[in-house]
């Protein structure tokens, strides 16, 4: 077994990634220009260059969160380009790993789709969060997905790997 538990939670720029896919193509399109345009080719490469960045930025930058169950440490993380910065605190000792659901509206979890809300409200979606409690009644540390079975599967991960019990407080009809 692992003894890196590694999460990406939620992305740092919400939906400006999607963005990112857009700024992707066009820097190369811009900086490519180059050849083939009359314009000032050093502008063009530039200006591409940084479209480009921009994009790989929006689409490379996140929150995390690792437990290090080897040194017994843990850490919420922001990632840019590949690159986790975030410092490692000492693992507390947890005493259950909680699985709770709720619904919510969907553009309030950055949840992509094709619509606009402009006369209705935005389609309810479930969200799972797995709790990590200690000794306070409200968690230390939450995980959350939009998939029930990764959901299910990172509980009990958890719960094995820290040795605690698992709760599933979802809705078995879910």
């Amino acid at each position: 077994m692992q003894d890196l538990f590694d999460r990406k939670t939620d992305p740092y720029f919400g939906s400006l990634r999607y963005l990112g896919y857009l700024l992707l193509p066009a820097g190369i399109i811009v900086a490519g220009a180059a050849a083939w345009s009359g314009a000032d080719a050093v502008q063009l490469v530039s200006v591409g260059g940084l479209l480009f960045l921009l994009g790989l930025l929006f689409q490379t930058t996140h929150h995390g969160f690792q437990i290090d169950f080897k040194n017994r440490r843990v850490r919420e993380y922001l990632t840019m380009f590949g690159v986790k910065s975030g410092n490692w605190v000492p693992l507390p000792q947890f005493q259950k790993v909680v699985l709770s659901s709720n619904l919510a509206p969907a553009d309030d979890h950055d949840h992509a789709h094709d619509h606009h809300h402009d006369d209705k409200p935005a389609p309810l979606v479930t969200w799972y969060t797995i709790g990590l409690y200690s000794a306070s009644p409200e968690a230390n540390f939450e995980l959350r997905t939009g998939h029930q079975q990764d959901a299910l599967k990172t509980l009990h991960l958890l719960a094995a790997k820290l040795g605690v019990p698992a709760e599933d407080k979802t809705d078995a009809s879910l």
